[in-house]
C-alpha cells in the first residue's frame, strides 16, 4: 500500500514502481544523493527547458551540481487545477528522487506529466547531456509509507476518492466518525475534477439574478411530458405553479417540480422517481452546504441542455470569469477531507467488499484490509472500460470517452459479487462536444451561454440546448459526424474555459465570418448566413429553424473560434441500485445492511440520458445522504 498525503510521497511511490522493475542491487543512495562513480558528471548550472502538457507550454528550470539534479521547478505551465496541476507538484520530486527523467506518468495526467519529463529532458540536453543514459537510483523505503499487509479499523470506509466519496467522507466525519477512503488511483478526482459545467439546483437565491423566464422552454416541457402519462401529474403541477407565478412574479421561475420533470423526460421516463424527487429536493440546500461548510460558492447560474429554466449554478474565478467547476470543488473537497481528518490512502484499489452474515463489514483492498461499521462505494461509472461499454452498447464500439482512467466499474462488479441489484447497465452517454485528439470536453455551459453548432456545410442542424443524446444524435448524422462549435471574443471574455480551450490550440479563429469559414473549411456564403440568420434569432428570440428557447447574446464580436468536435463516451448511467437513503438493494429487493453507494457507481437517476449538471448534483446530494446514512447506521 502506498499513501500519499503530499507530492514527494507520490514521488517515492513512482519511484518504488521504477525499482521493482531494474532489479538493482547493493546499497541504496537517499533521493538526491550522489550515485556512486558519478563525480563530476554534471556541468553545475542552472538550465531551462520546454515541453508540451495538455494546456500547453511547460517551462522549467533545472539546476545541477556537479554529480546529481539538485532541483527541478516548474516556472510556466497552464495545466489543469486537480488535474495536471498534480504532474506539475510530484514529477519534479519524482526526477529529483530518481536522478532520472525515468519516472512513471500520473494516471489520468499522462500528457502533463510527459510534458514535465521532455522539458526536463530538453534542460538536460541544453547542459550537454544525454537524458536517457540515467538510468534511475533505486527507490527509498520512507518510514512513513506503511510496507506489508496493513489491517485498520474505522467507523465508515469508502471507496474511490472522487466527488461523491470525499463528500460522503466530510459528512461521515462531521457526524463524529473515523473515516477512511481508499483511492485506486495516485490522485483524487476521479470523473468530477473534469466536470466543466456546474450543478443543477432549483429555488435558490442565486437564480433571481437572472431576470424572467421566457414562457416557451416552460411550455415546451409541458407539451413534451404529454408523451409521458405516468408523468401527468407532475406537469399538472408544474403548470400550476407556473400559472401563478406568471400571475405575480416574484423572482425567477423555477420550482422544484420543474426540475424532476426536467430530468425526468432528460431519461426518457425511466428513472426512478423517488431517487429523481430526492435530488431536486434537497439541491438548493446542497448549495448552501457547498458554500458554508466546505467554502465552495457556485453562485453564477446558466443554462444547460434540457433544462426549462436557468438552473446550472457555477464557480467564478479571481478575474469574474465562469470557470470549470470540477477543478474548482476537488480541491477544496480535498481540503475539507484533511481538515475534519479524513484519511485519504492513494494508489490503493480495493478488490472486495467483506460482508458477515449478511451485512458489510469492511473492504479488502490491495495492501491493507479495512474493517468498518459501514461501507460506502464511490468508485464512479465504468466510461473507461471501452470493452464493457462495447459489450453493452455495441454501437459505441470505437469512441473516444472523457472518463478519468480509473472508472473502470470495479465498484459496480463487487457489489455484485456480494448480492446488489444493478439497473440501467446498457444506458450509456455519449456527449456532443469532444474534441477527438485529446478527449478533452467542450463543456456545454458555452452552448448554454450562446455558442451554436454548424455542420461541415456551415449550417445549424439541431437546437443546441436540448438534450446530448439528442443532439449527439443529430451531430452523428451530419457529414463526417462531426460539427465545429463557435463562439466569439465576448463569449470569450467572460469564461476562462475558452481561454484554456485557446491555450491547448483546439479553436481556428477569423476576424470576420468569412475568415473563420476559410480556417474551417467551409462554405464563406454559408458560414456568414448562418451566423447573421442566428445573430437576428437572438435580437427576436425566436429560432423559427430549430425551436431554440434558450438565447444569449449575438455571436457578433471578432475575433470568431470554432472548435471542431464529435461525440465520445461520457456518462454511464446504470449502476449500483439504491434506495433514496442511498442504501445498496440486492437482487432480492432488500437493502444490503452495511452498504451504501453514491454518484456515478449508482444508477437510477438520470435514466436514458443526464442532464448536464445533473452529475455534479447527484454526486454533491447523494454523496451527503450517503455519508449522513452510513454515520448513522455505525452508531
Amino acid at each position: 500500500m502506498k499513501r500519499k498525503l503530499c507530492s514527494l510521497l507520490l514521488a517515492a511511490a513512482m519511484l518504488c514502481g521504477l525499482s521493482a522493475c531494474n532489479g538493482s542491487a547493493g546499497e541504496t543512495p537517499a533521493p538526491g544523493t550522489s550515485v556512486p562513480g558519478a563525480e563530476n558528471r554534471f556541468s553545475p548550472g542552472t538550465y531551462t527547458g520546454e515541453g508540451q502538457g495538455f494546456g500547453g507550454a511547460i517551462q522549467v528550470e533545472v539546476s545541477l551540481s556537479a554529480d546529481k539534479i539538485e532541483s527541478v521547478t516548474v516556472v510556466k505551465d497552464k495545466e489543469t487545477e486537480g488535474i495536471g496541476s498534480k504532474a506539475i507538484e510530484a514529477i519534479p520530486d519524482a526526477i529529483i528522487a530518481a536522478q532520472s527523467t525515468q519516472v512513471d506518468v500520473i494516471g489520468g495526467a499522462t500528457l502533463s506529466s510527459q510534458g514535465v519529463i521532455d522539458a526536463v529532458t530538453a534542460a538536460l540536453e541544453s547542459a550537454g547531456l544525454d537524458a536517457a543514459t540515467l538510468a534511475p537510483v533505486p527507490a527509498p523505503s520512507p518510514g512513513d509509507m506503511p510496507s506489508g499487509e496493513q489491517t485498520l479499523d474505522v467507523d465508515v470506509v469508502i471507496v474511490g476518492a472522487g466527488g461523491a466519496g470525499m463528500t460522503a467522507g466530510v459528512t461521515a466525519a462531521l457526524a463524529g466518525k473515523k473515516v477512511v477512503i481508499l483511492e485506486k488511483t495516485a490522485m483524487s478526482g476521479g470523473n468530477s475534477v473534469r466536470a466543466t459545467g456546474g450543478m443543477n439546483a432549483a429555488r435558490t437565491k442565486y437564480q433571481n439574478d437572472n431576470g424572467w423566464n421566457e414562457a416557451a422552454s416552460v411550455e415546451k416541457a409541458l407539451t413534451s411530458a404529454a408523451d409521458y402519462p405516468e408523468l401527468a401529474d407532475l406537469a399538472a403541477a408544474v403548470q400550476k405553479e407556473y400559472k401563478d407565478w406568471f400571475a405575480a412574479p416574484n423572482g425567477y421561475f423555477d420550482s422544484v417540480n420543474l426540475f424532476i420533470l426536467d430530468t425526468m423526460l432528460g431519461g426518457k421516463g425511466i428513472n426512478d422517481l423517488e431517487l429523481v424527487t430526492t435530488l431536486a429536493e434537497n439541491s438548493a440546500a446542497a448549495i448552501d452546504w457547498l458554500d458554508n461548510t466546505i467554502g465552495a460558492s457556485l453562485h453564477s447560474v446558466g443554462a444547460f441542455g434540457g433544462a426549462s429554466a436557468k438552473r446550472i449554478h457555477r464557480p467564478i474565478n479571481d478575474e469574474g470569469k465562469v470557470t470549470a467547476v470540477g477543478s474548482y470543488i476537488v480541491p477544496i473537497l480535498e481540503q475539507a477531507c484533511i481538515d475534519n481528518a479524513v484519511e485519504i490512502l492513494y494508489n490503493t484499489p480495493a478488490t472486495e467488499i467483506l460482508m458477515e452474515n449478511g451485512k458489510a463489514v469492511g473492504v479488502k483492498a490491495e495492501g491493507c484490509t479495512v474493517h468498518a461499521k459501514s461501507v460506502i462505494l464511490a468508485t464512479g461509472g465504468f466510461g473507461a472500460n471501452l470493452d464493457m461499454v462495447a459489450q453493452l452498447k455495441p454501437e459505441l464500439k470505437g469512441f473516444v470517452t472523457t472518463n478519468a482512467p480509473g472508472s473502470t466499474g470495479d465498484g459496480i462488479q463487487m457489489a455484485q459479487a456480494v448480492g446488489a441489484a444493478t439497473v440501467d447497465m446498457d444506458q450509456i452517454q455519449i456527449h456532443p462536444t469532444v474534441e477527438q485528439s485529446t478527449s478533452a470536453l467542450i463543456t456545454e455551459g458555452l452552448r448554454g451561454d450562446g455558442a451554436i453548432l454548424v455542420n461541415a456545410e456551415g449550417l445549424r442542424f439541431c437546437d443546441e440546448v436540448d438534450t446530448r443524446d439528442t443532439v449527439s444524435a443529430s451531430e452523428l448524422a451530419q457529414t463526417g459526424s462531426f460539427a465545429w462549435l463557435v463562439v466569439d471574443q465576448k463569449m470569450a471574455d467572460a469564461s476562462s474555459v475558452i481561454g484554456d480551450y485557446i491555450d491547448q490550440g483546439f479553436p481556428v479563429q477569423g476576424n470576420t465570418y468569412e475568415e473563420l469559414a476559410r480556417a474551417m473549411g467551409v462554405s464563406e456564403t454559408a458560414l456568414s448566413e448562418t451566423m447573421e440568420k442566428w445573430n437576428g434569432a437572438v435580437a427576436t428570440g425566436k429560432d423559427t429553424e430549430f425551436g431554440r428557447t434558450s438565447f444569449s447574446a449575438p455571436l457578433d464580436t471578432a475575433p470568431f473560434y470554432a472548435i471542431k468536435v464529435a461525440p465520445g463516451v461520457h456518462h454511464t448511467m446504470g449502476g449500483v441500485k439504491i434506495d433514496s437513503s442511498a442504501e445498496v438493494i440486492g437482487s432480492n429487493g432488500s437493502p444490503i445492511p452495511g452498504l451504501f453507494a453514491a454518484g456515478e457507481v449508482t444508477g437510477g437517476i438520470h435514466g436514458a440520458n443526464r442532464l448536464g449538471g445533473n452529475a455534479v448534483a447527484d454526486f454533491v446530494i447523494f454523496g451527503r445522504i450517503a455519508g449522513e446514512s452510513a454515520a448513522s447506521y455505525a452508531e
